[in-house]
């Protein structure tokens, strides 16, 4: 090989991952990351809907047989959730939440 098709072929390969890229960062099917979690508290569970709320993420096991039982257990975590709903979620409410924005956000409308 001379440095001609060297030069060819790394642009060639440059060019497909960039387009890879640009499809990938506008593929509305891969949506936002989810999370499954549970409402708990630090200090004083909060009274007011809109607001942020302590929340435990919680794993999904068991067997992914249908008509198998599902198990969900929480993990040794937590993290702050906004929530854009008009209800307070009673502690251990268990959330979908969405990362926007680099924020973690739910909605619980009671």
């Amino acid at each position: 090989m001379n440095n001609v098709d060297d030069a060819k072929r790394l642009f060639t390969r440059e060019t497909s991952l960039s387009n890879d890229v640009k499809r990938r960062d506008s593929d509305p099917s891969l949506g936002a990351p989810s999370l499954l979690a549970r409402t708990t508290s630090l200090a004083a569970y909060p009274t007011v809907p809109a607001c942020y709320y302590v929340c435990q993420p919680l794993q999904l096991l068991g067997p992914e047989v249908e008509g198998a039982r599902g198990v969900v257990t929480p993990a040794n975590a937590t993290f702050f959730a906004l929530n854009l709903g008009t209800a307070v979620p009673p502690p251990g409410t268990q959330v979908l939440t969405t990362w926007v924005s680099s924020r973690w956000v739910f909605r619980f409308d009671g």
